[in-house]
């Protein structure tokens, strides 16, 4: 025991020392709009920007289809001093995820795809290797077995040789008998899965090119599936945390389950290491997505660019039942598929140390089934709460968060959000008596 305090008072002391003297404070840099009602959430955005919490990053809520916080501030570059802006845009990693199980739930509605079908009724090659009783439903909802693969490919083959991928996930053998257990297909989700919705358009189009036509056109939507490289000036840099004050943040908030986590992914034959490894090959390093080469390439599992704002507004109007003055995004019985978890309990095998709740591509929220939606890595989440009539999501630039309960700061702005709300419901029914 007196080893572990000295550890931790040592990791406290370096930390200190790190903060004081080698990275030096930026000026706090604060933007926004926020209803009245919800002054509180900002003050706190605000608040973490100026004790160095925040370094870049965006958070917003649309409350029955109307922004009530908007807010951004920081850097979306540290070492260049590039202030974050209006119309900054982020990698939000697997929060990607979401929105395409949203494009799924849109494809649904239309006729082109159905849960309940197989793959191979879309995809007829992909019925190969104990493939042929992988429905649309277990694809999505993360059961079909497909998390490791037999090898890798270039990344660059989804843009320039999109037939040898499809061949390669073909030829794929299940890691477990599909529909037998769940774990999370981190890398191959968006393989599988944009395939899947290009093989089912009638116009065959790329995962890319149908949200901007179905979704960001029609609804006034930013959100890219592969960031355009003309665009690439407005992107964020994101980074990841130093180590000890990644690893001061677990000591101070006493949550073991980052350590947890960590040892599993350690451990030798642990299948988080063979789902680090599967899909596409390894980037030449972890910060390959902020260059224009990577960025550029769409794949919904980690490659979706965006902001708090326009994301949001996406689940906000899915919150508040699905329609626009512009038309109808989701309807209310693809609405209500979303919101019901398929799986639910420990993941298979250790693959994340968590209790998940996966739906159709979608993840339940902390506060019940019916809040759903997808995080991402280091912090990113965005979600849809029907029953509030609430779209909220966070992006950040720093690569903060390494825990499975989400972000701390954004935690923090949740629970005053939710907190303000109750206050302004109350305002609302007043003033109509």
């Amino acid at each position: 025991m007196k080893k572990v305090s000295l550890l931790i008072l040592g990791v406290g002391i370096l930390v200190y020392l790190y903060k004081a003297y080698i990275q030096k404070p930026l000026p706090a840099l604060f933007n926004g709009r926020v209803h009245p009602d919800f002054q509180e959430v900002a003050d706190l955005y605000k608040a973490n920007l100026e004790n160095g919490e925040e370094y870049g990053s965006s958070f917003a809520v649309y409350y029955e289809g109307e922004p009530v916080v908007d807010l951004w501030g920081g850097y979306a570059d540290v070492t260049t001093r590039r202030p974050w802006g209006e119309d900054t845009l982020s990698a939000i990693f697997a929060a990607t995820k979401g929105v395409t199980a949203l494009l799924a739930a849109l494809f649904v509605d239309r006729g082109w795809l159905d849960y309940d079908k197989l793959v191979s009724h879309y995809w007829p090659e992909f019925a190969q290797n104990g493939k042929d009783n992988i429905t649309v439903a277990l694809l999505l909802s993360h059961q079909g077995g497909l998390a490791v693969t037999n090898g890798t490919v270039p990344i660059e083959w989804i843009e320039e040789k999109p037939q040898k991928v499809w061949e390669f996930l073909e030829k794929q053998r299940p890691y477990w008998p599909p529909g037998t257990a769940y774990g999370y297909h981190i890398i191959t989700f968006g393989l599988y899965v944009d395939t899947l919705l290009q093989k089912a358009d009638p116009k065959h189009r790329r995962v890319d090119k149908i949200f901007k036509e179905e979704i960001g056109d029609k609804f006034g939507i930013e959100m890219y599936h592969a960031l355009p490289n003309h665009l690439f000036y407005r992107a964020a840099r994101h980074e990841a945390n130093p180590g000890l004050v990644t690893l001061w943040n677990i000591i101070a908030n006493l949550d073991p389950e980052p350590i947890v986590l960590m040892g599993k992914m350690m451990s030798a034959g642990a299948i988080i290491m063979q789902i680090a490894q599967s899909g596409t090959d390894p980037l030449p390093s972890d910060m390959s997505f902020n260059t224009p080469e990577y960025s550029r390439i769409p794949q919904s599992a980690v490659n979706g660019f965006s902001n708090a704002r326009n994301l949001a507004k996406l689940y906000g109007i899915v919150a508040n039942g699905g329609k626009t003055k512009g038309g109808v995004l989701l309807s209310k019985k693809a609405i209500e598929r979303l919101q019901q978890p398929l799986v639910s309990g420990k993941s298979f095998d250790g693959v994340i140390n968590a209790d998940f709740g996966y739906g159709v591509g979608t993840l339940k929220d902390e506060r019940g089934n019916t809040v759903f939606g997808h995080d991402g890595t280091g912090g990113q989440s965005a979600f849809a709460d029907p029953t509030l009539k609430t779209g909220m999501a966070y992006v950040t630039g720093r690569l903060k968060s390494i825990s499975m309960k989400g972000d701390r700061q954004y935690l923090q702005y949740k629970a005053a959000y939710y907190s303000c709300l109750q206050r302004h419901i109350k305002n609302k029914k007043a003033a109509r008596t």
